[in-house]
């Protein structure tokens, strides 16, 4: 049966829900908004910690305290304990280079005994590093504790502690060790080590001091004398009073010497050849020297 056609406004109205259906039959439903992008671990992440900053103890003042230096006494210093030196981590031994006076401590934030100076003998104060703790530094000191005729044990082999502050970081990679049994000096300068004989040590009724110590840094030349060549170093006779009548002090020292006298037949120094000073005479201050 033929259908009638459509009047106009039917096919208007049938045209609008034909449109309808294409474009609900043709476009996607509303769109979602999105999340973030998830974030995939392929390996765990370390996060890297800075060191803590170090503290920096308070300044302790140094008002009627005694100079800590050879030309001094100084008693009731802490003794050593057979501490050695220590190592930086590029193996050389650490020093300390004291940037000003600064009060030497029996222990960290302890009882004040003394004053490490900025300058010994006319020179930086260069000393050994023994030990590290919080802002402190324990250092090897070149002054006697006692003379030898009061207590001769307490002449040598002192430490005290200091702000690490007050210095600078220093090193050496120098070595000395003395025998004085089998008269040897044995000189490791970081690239290889040397044994050389010794002139002479000191004798039995002036033993050269069996301990720990090291170089002060002055290279006294004395030509003309008995010592032409001179490498003081930080301990003096425990047997000696006086012996250097300018400094009142005893100071053993390695030198050369004019005398033709081998063995233990020295006041106390270490008496070597030219060829063996030569040598030493490039090790810094602050190189440690072990007397056997």
């Amino acid at each position: 049966m033929p259908r009638e056609p459509l009047t106009a406004p039917a096919r208007v109205l049938a045209a609008a829900v034909l449109a309808v259906g294409v474009l609900a039959g043709c476009s996607p439903s509303a769109p979602v908004a999105a999340g973030p992008p998830p974030v995939v671990l392929h390996a765990a992440v370390a996060v890297a910690k800075g060191a803590p900053p170090t503290p920096v103890p308070p300044r302790v003042g140094l008002s009627g305290l005694p100079v800590i230096d050879p030309l001094h006494v100084v008693g009731g210093l802490p003794g050593l304990d057979d501490t050695a030196p220590l190592r930086a981590a590029d193996g050389t031994w650490r020093t300390a280079v004291v940037t000003r006076d600064t009060a030497a401590l029996e222990t960290p934030a302890g009882r004040p005994v003394g004053v490490l100076p900025e300058r010994t003998l006319g020179l930086a104060t260069v000393v050994p590093v023994l030990d590290e703790r919080d802002g402190w530094l324990r250092v090897l000191v070149a002054t006697r504790g006692a003379l030898p005729s009061d207590d001769r044990h307490e002449v040598n082999g002192h430490s005290v502690w200091v702000r690490a502050v007050d210095t600078r970081a220093g090193s050496t990679a120098w070595s000395i060790r003395v025998d004085t049994h089998a008269l040897t000096l044995t000189v490791d300068d970081g690239t290889r080590v040397r044994t050389y004989p010794v002139r002479a040590v000191g004798s039995p009724q002036w033993p050269t001091p069996r301990t720990l110590a090291f170089l002060l840094g002055p290279h006294w030349v004395e030509p003309g004398t008995t010592t032409p060549r001179v490498l003081p170093l930080s301990i003096q006779s425990d047997s000696i009073d006086h012996w250097d009548r300018p400094t009142g002090t005893a100071v053993t020292a390695i030198h050369t010497t004019t005398s033709l006298r081998h063995g233990h037949v020295s006041h106390g120094c270490v008496r070597i050849t030219d060829h063996v000073m030569d040598v030493l005479w490039d090790a810094p201050a602050g190189t440690p020297v072990t007397i056997v």
